[in-house]
């Protein structure tokens, strides 16, 4: 697959974005967190793979990939920006058991950064700006790495996971 490593990172940051409180009904279990976060994220990891078919043959952080590649990647990234958003806003929905809400309300601000990453590398993509596109990578990379180490340990199948 074209851009698997980025689509899968972004499809792997996607359970963490459970907010919580009381405002939200009552507390979910660990299970019933782990099965309704898996939902949410297998819906947006197959909304993503959709993207895989639109995308250029190169991502952007390719020292081969042309500037038209580069250019050709920025609604890509926009895109998964926007679904990260989106998914986040169906995690913020569900009410996570009270023992691992500092960790969600931690991880809905590296969710927002993620997604603000994603957004800084598509403008920087739109002007082939490709030291600025790999360095927006490598914090994205970070930033799954610590959302997914969090999802895995937790429990979760699908969130978190690569594959």
């Amino acid at each position: 697959m074209k851009w698997a490593p980025l689509l899968l990172v972004v499809l792997a940051a996607g359970a963490a974005g459970c907010g919580g409180g009381s405002s939200n009904g009552p507390r979910l279990t660990r299970s019933e967190l782990i099965a309704q976060g898996d939902a949410i994220c297998t819906k947006y990891r197959n909304k993503n793979q959709e993207l895989n078919k639109n995308a250029p043959a190169k991502t952007p952080t390719d020292p081969s990939a042309t500037d038209a590649q580069v250019k050709a990647s920025a609604p890509i990234l926009e895109q998964l920006a926007d679904n990260l958003r989106s998914a986040r806003g169906e995690f913020a929905k569900l009410n996570p058991p009270a023992d691992v809400e500092s960790d969600w309300n931690n991880t809905l601000d590296d969710l927002d950064q993620l997604a603000g990453r994603l957004d800084t590398a598509a403008g920087s993509a739109r002007a082939v700006d490709r030291q600025r596109v790999v360095n927006e990578y490598d914090g994205i990379l970070r930033l799954n790495h610590r959302i997914s180490t969090f999802e895995q340990d937790y429990g979760f199948k699908v969130c978190g996971t690569q594959g």
